[in-house]
């Protein structure tokens, strides 16, 4: 035990005269901010060390923590990068000019584990110019705090604020490149998509945005340390829903009078017996009944984040005007999202009772790798009990070349109207109730061989 601490120590010691050295070496980008446990650096010039706070580091450097070691590291423009236990990160590139932004690049590769990073200036100013790799996977960013899990065959991704595009590495998507990569695979995760993720490994074609609920995101899987920043606090959503109005009949105009002829007087010479013509009947009542005017079009509104609707949908627009027309975003994909009207309610009330939703809206299609085509949605219910805070649904929908496809999902739904469920084989529901318990809407994606069943919901009573 004596013997390894003083091993321990003399690396220590070690890793700071090398840190002293390193302090005055040129070309450092960054420097370490802090230290919890062991780790060490590997520099590109082939040099080790153990590392120190205050050290600076260079483009070519690796960092590897040990379990239970955290390092944070402060970057020339303001970025910061959390390296947690068990974890290893290069830094493969970092170059700043800051007279020509388009000039810069930085270029991060997580090898293994838990890393979160927050932007820095030089990424704000081009986004283009920032990309963190994974053995999987390469993520862009939009001006973003995000935390990336990188295991065996496994990358997850939640986002703080901002939001970032994540695609598989291969054709059309390179480990040189910078920024997003524009593949048919890639999918978007914004902070305003709510409590959800992106996860990818290598039997997906594409990255899948999953519900949180029942999962292990990277802040659960590896936590951060007290010291490190805390990230964006995650907002409510809040809606505002106009009651239906019932329509009503138009009243029924009044019925034709009797008509009575008039009174034969009788001649004098010879008397001449009155003769009283049958009664004249009046036509039956005309009742006038105004059609209903059409129910009101859902406040729920379903947004696509980018591109033209696919064929069969008429019911998204995008969500910049979503976003013009006052809706915020609740839950969502990489290609869909919610959204509600803003309002000063903030709960959903516990004293609505139980509700079965009618389906007013909805759209389906099979997607297969990058290749998407309509399918039908059959049959669905929902149910809501609002006292207990619980939710159930199914869903049958069918393609030519699928047959027949049920998904059935519940679960709990949250003080904040949002609800989902994950199952182990991959099928998933992620949706919203509006707060005055009138509408719900939800997504939904059944695993079929080959591909999955995607679809969006609206419901109403």
């Amino acid at each position: 035990m004596i013997l390894r601490k003083f091993v321990t120590a003399i690396a220590v010691i070690f890793g700071a005269l090398l840190a002293g050295t390193a302090l005055a070496a040129p070309g450092a980008v960054g420097e370490v901010s802090l230290v919890i446990g062991l780790a060490r650096l590997s520099a590109g010039s082939g040099q080790g060390a153990v590392v120190a706070r205050g050290m600076p580091v260079h483009a070519g450097d690796r960092i590897e923590t040990e379990q239970g070691g955290h390092v944070h590291l402060r970057f020339s423009d303001g970025g910061f990068v959390s390296v947690r236990p068990g974890s290893r990160l290069v830094i493969e590139a970092y170059h700043l000019d800051p007279a020509h932004p388009a000039e810069n690049s930085i270029r991060f590769t997580l090898e293994r584990g838990v890393l979160r990073s927050i932007t820095g200036k030089a990424a704000e100013a081009d986004h283009d110019r920032f990309r963190l790799n994974t053995p999987l996977a390469a993520i862009g960013v939009r001006g973003t705090d995000f935390v990336v899990q990188s295991a065996d065959n496994l990358v997850r991704a939640t986002v703080h604020s901002g939001a970032i595009v994540l695609a598989p590495l291969g054709e059309g998507c390179s480990v040189a490149g910078l920024g997003p990569c524009k593949t048919a695979a890639a999918r978007t995760l914004s902070a305003d998509m709510g409590q959800v993720m992106l996860e990818f490994s290598g039997q997906q074609g594409v990255p899948r945005v999953l519900p949180i609920n029942g999962l292990a995101p990277p802040d659960r899987t590896v936590p951060p340390a007290p010291e490190e920043p805390r990230g964006a606090a995650p907002r409510r959503s809040e809606t505002r829903n106009e009651e239906v109005l019932a329509a009503k009949l138009a009243a029924s105009p009044p019925g034709a009078a009797i008509v009575t002829p008039p009174v034969v007087t009788p001649d004098p010479l010879p008397p001449t017996p009155v003769v009283t013509p049958d009664p004249v009947l009046p036509p039956p009542p005309v009742v006038v009944v105004e059609p209903p005017p059409p129910p009101p079009k859902p406040t729920l509104v379903w947004g696509r984040w980018a591109g033209s609707a696919l064929a069969g949908d008429t019911m998204t627009i995008s969500y910049a005007e979503a976003k013009a027309a006052g809706l915020k975003a609740t839950v969502g994909d990489g290609n869909y999202v919610l959204m509600r009207p803003e309002s000063g309610v903030a709960y959903l009330p516990t004293n609505l009772g139980r509700a079965d939703f009618t389906l007013l809206q909805s759209f389906a299609y099979l997607q297969r790798g990058t290749l998407t085509d309509t399918a039908k949605v059959d049959s669905a219910w929902l149910s809501v009990d609002f006292g207990v805070r619980q939710y159930a649904t199914g869903i049958t929908v069918s393609h030519a070349t699928t047959g027949g496809v049920t998904l059935k999902s519940s679960g709990s739904v949250r003080d904040d109207g949002m609800f989902g469920s994950y199952s182990p084989a991959g099928n998933y529901v992620v949706g919203a109730v509006s707060l005055n318990g009138k509408e719900a809407g939800y997504y939904f994606n059944a695993l079929v061989p080959g591909g999955a069943i995607n679809g969006l919901t609206v419901w109403g009573r």
